[in-house]
């Protein structure tokens, strides 16, 4: 097998297919696409807690593969989509990359274009296969035509928009929820790194100063920016709370599956009490 541009030769599909709990047989067709896509969300969540520490957030597939898959944490959504492209060339399926300009919470038509999405062509049609938006995201591949619905408990459709942008939309019980507006001009690895540097050093990054934690399970979804946690259940509004200290540190593992070491655990206090210190 020659390498391509997203490593698939580099990447341990027998570790990836443990770590998200994927037990049947792998192909290139929509069967697996589905599947890969619904046990990659339930297992790997969104989290930027390195870029809130202030560490560096490497995107080599070793780096990727060593804190996703061998150490259990999740990942920024660079970080899955550099894991999940490598695992997609292995096992043969055609994709490219896209970029999106997020609009949830802020409905910016016109904000930088930082998170990015794979567009898998697999007999004759597109599909949108995008696992590291959150809470909100997908929780299964949509087509990718001028309209487009997927239905079930969490249902979400595409419209084109006449400037020529496509909007993926959540179709939430509260109304429809525009998550982000995309091209699918192509974009490369080296692209990532341009983003990779804006999320983690920009001032207008919403990532690298308060903790975002995402997850996207069939029965629940969660989310959590700094101490605020939403719960979202399939067809009911969305539930807000705060959480404690306590409840904060612990939400990583006991609600979003986040393997932390000690030493995590503990820089997470530290910034906590400062932030805390600092508002008195």
């Amino acid at each position: 097998m020659t390498d391509s541009i997203w490593q698939g030769t580099g990447v341990d599909l027998d570790a990836y297919l443990s770590r998200v709990g994927y037990l049947a047989d792998v192909a290139p067709d929509l069967a697996t696409l589905r599947g890969l896509h619904a046990a990659h969300v339930e297992a790997i969540a969104f989290e930027n807690i390195d870029a809130v520490l202030g560490r560096a957030v490497p995107l080599d597939l070793d780096s990727v593969q060593e804190k996703i898959v061998r150490r259990g944490r999740g990942g920024l959504c660079l970080e899955q989509v550099v894991l999940m492209a490598a695992v997609l060339d292995r096992i043969g399926f055609t994709f490219s990359a896209l970029a999106a300009r997020s609009r949830i919470r802020t409905g910016n038509k016109v904000g930088p274009a930082v998170h990015i999405a794979l567009c898998v062509e697999l007999d004759d049609e597109r599909w949108l296969f995008d696992v590291s938006f959150g809470g909100y995201g997908l929780h299964e591949p949509i087509r990718l035509a001028e309209t487009s619905r997927l239905d079930g408990d969490w249902p979400f459709d595409i419209v084109r928009e006449p400037h020529g942008e496509h909007v993926l939309r959540f179709l939430r019980a509260e109304g429809p929820a525009e998550l982000y507006g995309f091209t699918t001009d192509a974009r490369y690895p080296a692209d990532f790194e341009v983003l990779n540097h804006y999320c983690l050093t920009h001032p207008r990054s919403p990532f690298n100063h308060r903790m975002i934690l995402q997850r996207t399970q069939s029965a629940v979804r969660h989310v959590l920016i700094g101490n605020t946690l939403t719960e979202m259940l399939p067809g009911e509004p969305a539930t807000h709370r705060e959480l404690d200290e306590d409840e904060t540190l612990s939400a990583p593992e006991k609600i979003f599956g986040i393997t932390l070491e000690p030493r995590d655990v503990q820089s997470l206090k530290t910034m906590a009490g400062m932030a805390a210190a600092a508002r008195h």
